[in-house]
This record gives C-alpha cells, structure tokens and sequence, in this order.
C-alpha cells in the first residue's frame, strides 16, 4: 500500500500552484515543458553549428536573470570563449567584434563591461577542465546549483576498454541519478548522427541521437534545434527572406508532457534565440 504521505504530496503537486516551475524565457516553450521537475534529465541535440551552445545559453542566461544557482560544464570551449558568448548575448555585440579588437570603439568597450559587471552579479559557476562524471558529481555536490548544463556528451572521457555506446548510456545514467539525488535538472546537448544528411527532411528524429539509443530512453526531454538557412532551403529570395534567421525547437520527447515544434527567431551574428515577438528585423 502506498504511504498516505506520499498520495498527500502528490495531490498538493497537481492542485496547488508551482513556485519552482522551469521558466526558460521562451513561454510558449516553457508551456510544453510545465510538467519538468526537478531530478529531470533535460537533453538537447543538433547538428554541428545549428545552434545548441546558443541555444543553451540563451536558457542559462534567463536563468541567471531569475537568480537562479546554474553550473556549466564547458567541454568544448574554454571558460575566456564561453563568456565571450555570454557578452554577445547579453550586450547584443556581434561575436566578430569580441575576437577582433581593431573594430572595438568605446561604445563597444562599454557595453562589454556592462555585461561582465551583470555575468559577475550572477550565480554562476564555469568548468572547463571536467570531462569525468565523477568530477561533475563533485563540483554538483558541492556548489548545490538549482541549473546544470553540460556541453556536451559526446567530449567525456570514457573508459577505454568499453564499447563506446555502453561508456555513453553510463554517463546518461549516472548524470540522471546526480540531478535526482542532487534535486537540480540537467541540460545536457548531444550530437546527432551525421546519416540525417541524407535525408530530403533534414528536420531531427530521436533515432539521430548518436552514440547509443539509450540517450533517447534516459532523458526525460528531448529538443531538438532545426533550422532551415543553415541547409539553404530556399526555392527563391522571397523564400529566403522568410526563412532567414529562422528556426524550429522540437520537442521530441516530454515525459511529462506534448511535443510540439515551437518557433524562435535565432540571431547568429550574437549566437542568440529570441521570442518572434521581440525581433522582426535583422
């Protein structure tokens, strides 16, 4: 029989109004994703240069504007280029600029300390030299973060003597026991399989996710970033003017919830996903 405790909780869960709901800044996003609850393993999949660190950035930074406790783990790029990233976004200052000093005025130069004064009053913490779960786990247990994002999955250190899908599900299953035992969610952005090249419909499916199909079963959300202009599907200008800086978050997989394709604009000359209603010109 089940606890009493346990039936009184969940009936509190359903009835009352949440206070620790995800809110990722995108509402028609975070409408899809109501039901995501803390110890929720959140993954995130693209192809290379569609968007993903962009994408995750743009959710960490709402995140730190609610002042929320988030953790990165930067895999990929170090701490100095990550934050670079996080200037762009948040003082809308073309990437380009921030990696060529020559072009920077003392307009630009203010904008830039203007960001790096707000990312110093937020709750975060920045890890590029962690590639072993066991070091994440540590640096979780010890920060207690409410956030944390990982990029990405396929730059662990796995044990050499294991077939590479096997070391993958591992690293799935113990990050999702981390975000339970640990009470945090967990965004974590993984590759997808280059085979979806060859298709006519280039849109993402779970069976793109690389490595092992066991990254599709652990995770509790599965997203996915599509975007038209970076495959060129254009039949004329006409069309191209439409599509440009367009692009479709699918959520391929809600435990808890719908999938649905939600429609963002994406900015890439800031590396940032906006709400259609905020920007109409490019």
């Amino acid at each position: 029989m089940i606890d009493k405790e346990i039936l009184e909780k969940t009936f509190k869960q359903i009835t009352e109004e949440k206070t620790d709901m995800l809110i990722t800044g995108f509402r028609d996003l975070d409408a899809v994703l109501s039901g995501v609850e803390k110890g929720d393993l959140i993954t995130i999949g693209g192809r290379p240069a569609m968007g993903k660190t962009a994408f995750m950035t743009s959710i960490l930074y709402n995140f730190l504007k609610q002042d929320k406790k988030c953790l990165l783990f930067s895999l990929e790029i170090s701490t100095s280029q990550y934050l670079k990233r996080l200037i762009a976004q948040i003082g809308e200052i073309e990437l380009f600029s921030l990696n060529n000093c020559k072009v920077l005025d003392d307009k630009n130069k203010e904008e830039i300390k203007t960001a790096l004064d707000i990312i110093s009053s937020c709750n975060l913490s920045i890890f590029d030299d962690t590639y072993k779960i066991e070091e994440i786990l540590s640096r979780i247990e010890t920060e207690k973060p409410e956030y944390v994002f990982v990029d990405y999955l396929q730059l662990f250190d796995t044990p050499r003597k294991k077939q590479r899908s096997e070391a993958i599900t591992n690293i799935m299953l113990d990050l999702k026991k981390i975000a339970k035992e640990n009470n945090c969610i967990i965004f974590i952005l993984s590759q997808l399989s280059r085979a979806l090249e060859s298709r006519c419909d280039k849109r993402p499916m779970l069976s793109d996710l690389r490595e092992s199909g066991d990254i599709e079963n652990i995770s509790d959300v599965v997203i996915f970033i599509y975007r038209d202009e970076y495959y060129k599907c254009y039949a004329d200008e006409e069309d191209y003017n439409f599509k440009k800086g367009k692009a479709e978050i699918i959520v391929a997989k809600n435990k808890m919830g719908a999938l649905a394709t939600i429609s963002l604009l994406f900015r890439s000359s800031i590396a940032k996903f906006l709400e259609p209603i905020h920007y109409d010109v490019f």
